[in-house]
């Protein structure tokens, strides 16, 4: 596999400067007016080197950078700009991942007949983005999407560093550590540690990584080593996504509906799980056997691909149609799709789901920590007046199956048998 990546140094401020040329060489807040209440959204280098960082807040950024001028944010500006350069892309490939709203990844694997090899291909790439963009862009391709976006950020304008396989771990080994895609938990203990460059990190086992910083640090360890298995995911997997289903005969019973309707909701869930991505909205379309068609939608009120939630919302959507003929086909369709991102889990989700998460967080805990920061809950009386009389916390390795059954003229826990208790605090 071949992927290219390509973006745009300070995104936002190179659509200012091409508007306004005179503003190139100064120091650039984007964020809005000092006096106003908001944050830095954007900050050209000059203003940076006199320390003023994306995030803080406007009067901050004023304090310390009095000469800066300061400009509104204008993010329907700078989205234009950049479905100006994603449209510059396709006839390359039709693969096509933005990444934030600076970058992209492409597929260009076998583009050598058309384009010859990767530095011609790149230097193409960059070319027509610039003819028809106006913006300076930066390109890395290499055999991965990690290492060929940390060759783009670490090239030059109007140029693409080319990394040849088998090269990723050397050229990642001096590279630092804060490159990586990880948390800043993760970032602190690297730093206690004294590891400063993903050589150091890929030098160390892999088992060693895996406990002292779990599953998080056995991938960051794969990265640093040049490996990342992720695939290019093209925008056409970003649209919604639908299926539908035409009965051979027109049925009006809402339980066929609904479990139709859920079967499909199913089936597009296990596309958004493979993709990574989360939905939005969720849409269902009656076609009735008079040949009109009804939609009707539920926004989310946070985006997710949990298939309880989305199971419901799809029951909802069936029962709210008036059904004044009957159906002849329906479609479900999955909308607003956004990359998946770590969340809470849910008290009502299916038994099997919860518990396959609830193993997985065991598993990584257990892996950076170890087996004894567990305890497990053991019920002792379950009438008892005291609530911390009704249950122990014991040590995965006590024997918790020696419970004798509680009889009435029996103690709750045996004076013969020994256990190591921790009482709640």
């Amino acid at each position: 596999m071949k992927v290219a990546y390509v973006f745009v140094p300070h995104f936002a401020l190179a659509v200012e400067e091409r508007e306004d040329p005179s503003l190139k060489r100064k120091a650039v807040v984007i964020g809005g007016l000092p006096h106003e209440k908001g944050n830095v959204y954007e900050v050209s280098p000059e203003a940076s080197e006199q320390g003023v960082k994306v995030g803080m807040s406007l009067r901050q950024a004023e304090e310390i950078c009095p000469e800066a001028i300061f400009l509104p944010t204008r993010e329907e500006k700078y989205r234009a700009a950049f479905e100006e350069m994603l449209k510059a892309l396709e006839p390359f490939s039709p693969f096509i991942e933005p990444h934030g709203l600076d970058g992209a990844y492409l597929e260009v694997s076998g583009l050598q007949r058309l384009y010859g090899p990767e530095k011609r291909l790149g230097r193409s790439i960059v070319e027509a983005v610039k003819e028809a963009t106006h913006l300076p862009i930066r390109g890395g391709i290499a055999r991965n999407k990690f290492t060929a976006r940390i060759a783009a950020l670490e090239g030059t304008d109007e140029k693409v560093q080319v990394i040849a396989p088998g090269k990723e771990r050397g050229f990642l080994k001096e590279l630092p550590v804060t490159l990586l895609p990880t948390s800043d938990e993760m970032r602190g203990r690297l730093h206690l540690l004294g590891i400063r460059t993903m050589g150091q990190l890929a030098s160390l086992p892999k088992s060693a990584v895996l406990a002292q910083f779990g599953l998080e640090g056995r991938w960051a360890n794969q990265l640093a080593r040049g490996q990342d298995r992720s695939k290019v995911i093209g925008r056409r997997e970003q649209g919604p996504q639908e299926l539908g289903f035409r009965f051979e005969d027109p049925v009006e019973e809402m339980q066929v509906l609904q479990m139709t309707a859920k079967q499909l909701s199913v089936e597009l869930l296990t596309r958004l799980h493979y993709y990574g991505r989360v939905c939005g909205k969720v849409s269902v379309t009656l076609e009735y056997d008079t040949g009109q068609e009804e939609e009707k939608q539920i926004a989310l009120s946070e985006p997710s691909a949990e298939e309880l939630k989305i199971g419901l919302a799809v029951e909802r959507l069936v029962a709210s149609f008036d059904y004044g003929d009957r159906v002849s086909a329906l479609k479900v369709s999955l909308d607003q799709l956004t990359q998946g991102k770590g969340h809470q889990l849910s008290l009502f989700s299916t038994r099997t789901l919860r518990q396959r998460r609830i193993d997985n967080a065991v598993a990584n805990i257990t892996g950076k920590y170890g087996s004894h920061c567990f305890l497990q809950a053991q019920l002792l009386d379950l009438h008892a007046a005291l609530p911390e009389r009704r249950f122990a916390l014991l040590r995965p390795e006590a024997p918790t199956t020696r419970f004798p059954v509680k009889r009435d003229h029996e103690q709750a826990l045996p004076t013969s048998t020994k256990y190591r208790v921790h009482e709640w605090r």
